[in-house]
């Protein structure tokens, strides 16, 4: 059985009639009946029947054409993805970004690369998640690319800074530390803290700050989404040291620049340090390199 069988098989199946198929395929309906017939006696056993002048699909036909059309599909899709690598100008680009990244730095990022001369014909596909869970998927091959936290340790990925994210104290509103012009990581000592996940590359940079600071903190819970640890902050459930985005001003709570000084938090853009690059997610890497570069992001 060979692929142009069934395509004809698909086409007659669809249309269940013989030169409107053979037309559709610029093909004879003698070379079409002959396709098919070759193919049910591969098989040992009719797809079509005969009613008067018409053909119809059977039960066994029906039965088969499922796995053809889902066998045609996969095919399409290997043969866009063999495209992709000789087009650096079009092809689509499964991105994953961390949760914070999704309010406006992504959309920015993405409206502007494909505004981009060029850049029109690329589209994206988008997942969200934690930090770990984004580059288990990079490794497992299931994105093409990560915007996320630095992760130590990870000798498969590589790290490219594109971004840089504020931190700040977020509390509730009347609290204490509320309308503070900034506020330094000791005074948070009174009070529980709502930490990130572990599974957060936030959550080991964050300890890093309170071990080089001296402070020690009474863990209220963890969460894994940043709007999660706002709502608890609006709720008093703690205070929370969290990246200052976009959708913060919305809660009940006040944001705090803190004090003290520590390394910047960036973001990165994540790609396997092993697999062959599409040309368009190798392009998507120097727009972003290079806007970095000069400040734009």
């Amino acid at each position: 059985m060979n692929l142009k069988q069934l395509q004809y098989f698909l086409k007659l199946a669809e249309t269940e009639h013989y030169r409107k198929a053979a037309e559709a395929l610029f093909i004879t309906e003698p070379s079409l009946n002959r396709a098919v017939r070759e193919m049910e006696k591969e098989l040992g056993i009719q797809l079509f029947e005969k009613r008067g002048r018409n053909i119809y699909l059977n039960k066994y036909g029906h039965l088969f054409l499922p796995y053809v059309k889902r066998s045609l599909q996969e095919l399409e899709r290997g043969v866009d993805l063999m495209k992709a690598y000789t087009r650096p100008d079009q092809g689509k680009i499964t991105l994953g970004f961390i949760y914070t990244m999704g309010y406006t730095l992504v959309p920015e990022m993405i409206t502007q690369f494909q505004a981009a001369e060029g850049n029109d014909r690329i589209t994206f596909d988008f997942h969200q998640g934690t930090t770990a869970a984004l580059i288990k998927e990079l490794k497992e091959e299931k994105i093409d690319a990560a915007l996320c936290s630095s992760v130590e340790n990870e000798p498969d990925v590589l790290f490219y800074p594109v971004a840089e994210e504020e931190l700040v104290v977020a509390v509730p509103k009347g609290h204490p530390l509320s309308n503070r012009g900034s506020v330094s990581l000791k005074e948070l000592e009174p009070y529980p803290i709502i930490a990130f996940d572990k599974s957060s590359g936030l959550n080991e940079m964050i300890n890093k700050l309170l071990e080089q600071a001296q402070v020690h903190l009474k863990t209220a819970c963890h969460v894994e989404e940043d709007n999660a640890m706002a709502g608890f902050v609006a709720a008093g459930y703690g205070v929370a040291i969290l990246p200052d985005f976009y959708t913060l001003q919305y809660y009940n709570l006040d944001r705090i620049p803190i004090a003290d000084s520590f390394e910047r938090r960036y973001l990165f853009l994540a790609l396997l340090r092993q697999s062959q690059v599409l040309p368009v997610v190798e392009r998507f890497r120097n727009f972003l390199l290079s806007r970095w570069q000069r400040g734009s992001l």
